[in-house]
């Protein structure tokens, strides 16, 4: 039996005490021990010498796969720098992409994807990782829907592997039309939910501790074990990184992460 630990957390780009909260966020992941990590809104910038994904790499020893998108100049230590945006993977396992996926989008919310990677582990048996980040734009659900819709499509294009877990920033809740079309197109069940994780769950760190809001825009989906209507089995569901720096007084992000662990038999 194998039992693989999973984390999505949206990193927050370069915004506020970036390589702080980096250094907060390593250490909070490090007491975690996930064996998987899904992460969006990963900061890039060569000439800022800044790398979300590599810098955690290093500091959790976990291989990464990483899908630059959403290029634009972000204000950065006081200086506006070319970067990227993107989608992650980091993994204690063997990484192999199987490729990214480019979602509906407007001129105002462009470049907009889904990235997959197949995780080998150590029995043999693979887990295929989808991670994504939907659009924010409140005023346009439409378009929410259409990215989830073709997110599904994405998803089910590989639905032969025998484990296929999708984790992102939905920017919509469980219970939102985005979400449930998502479910309904793709039979993805909520894993946080089949691993018993306590509700109200919660993800978003302002809505929670300056208006006392439990909304959750972060989720993590299996898909059916091919060839039935059956599920993996989850366990430990719950909200992590949601626990100030005692230093500082920083959380390590604007999202807080959600967890899972898929037990394998």
């Amino acid at each position: 039996m194998e039992n693989v630990k999973i984390i999505t957390i949206n990193t927050w780009k370069c915004d506020g005490e970036y390589r702080v909260r980096m250094g907060i966020l390593a250490k909070q992941l490090k007491q975690l021990k996930p064996h998987v990590i899904a992460c969006q809104e990963c900061f890039y910038s060569e000439e800022a010498n800044a790398d979300t994904l590599k810098f955690l790499a290093n500091e959790l020893n976990m291989n990464y796969s990483f899908l630059p998108g959403r290029s634009k100049k972000r204000l950065f230590e006081g200086r506006m720098v070319n970067s990227t945006s993107g989608l992650g993977i980091l993994s204690v396992y063997p990484l192999a992409e199987t490729g990214g996926f480019d979602l509906p989008v407007v001129p105002e919310d462009n470049d907009r994807k889904a990235f997959q990677v197949t995780a080998n582990l150590p029995s043999g048996k693979n887990v295929t990782i989808t991670t994504t980040h939907l659009t924010h734009l409140g005023n346009n659900k439409g378009l929410r829907k259409a990215q989830a819709e073709a997110l599904a499509g994405f998803v089910n294009a590989n639905a032969a592997h025998p484990y296929h877990i999708i984790c992102g920033d939905f920017n919509a809740t469980p219970d939102s039309e985005a979400v449930m079309a998502f479910r309904a197109l793709s039979s993805a069940a909520d894993c946080y939910t089949e691993g018993n994780g306590a509700e109200p769950r919660y993800s978003l760190t302002d809505a929670y501790y300056k208006a006392n809001k439990k909304v959750c825009v972060d989720l993590i989906f299996t898909l059916p074990l091919p060839g039935t209507e059956k599920y993996p089995q989850f366990i430990d569901s719950a909200v992590v990184l949601n626990v100030p720096d005692e230093e500082s007084g920083l959380y390590p992000s604007d999202h807080f992460g959600i967890t899972t662990t898929l037990v394998i038999p």
